[in-house]
């Protein structure tokens, strides 16, 4: 759990209470990138406690919001055209593995442990 340190917040605050110094420096990947483990986490931790059918949904909507992962591993193989559209189904079952295997409690990031999942996927099926 993060907490915010109290000499961050000032009474100078702009858009959304947010300080100005904040925003000025906000870099929208880096924003995206970090609400997608915040909100990746947060749901595999209800999915964990939810019912099965509420919890495979949670599971979805994790899985669903970490699709840009495969793109960034298929970039990395570096395949190109047809092969991305061959490949796209084995990097999502290599990303539903990793939605199973990943322990919302650990230390690791969402991303750290699905990108060897996804990228074992496409080597196996594509011999890259």
């Amino acid at each position: 759990m993060h907490v915010v340190e109290q000499g961050i917040v000032s009474s100078s605050a702009t858009r959304g209470g947010a300080p100005a110094g904040v925003i000025g420096r906000s870099d929208p990947a880096e924003w995206a990138s970090q609400s997608r483990r915040v909100q990746t986490r947060d749901l595999l931790v209800r999915a964990a406690y939810a019912p099965p059918g509420e919890a495979r949904a949670l599971q979805f909507r994790a899985l669903h919001l970490n699709l840009p992962l495969v793109a960034d591993v298929v970039g990395r193989l570096g395949l190109t055209g047809e092969q991305r559209t061959e490949a796209e189904h084995d990097a999502i079952d290599g990303l539903l593995e990793a939605v199973h295997a990943f322990d919302p409690y650990g230390e690791h990031e969402f991303a750290d442990v699905a990108a060897p999942y996804v990228e074992q996927r496409l080597q196996l099926r594509h011999r890259v």
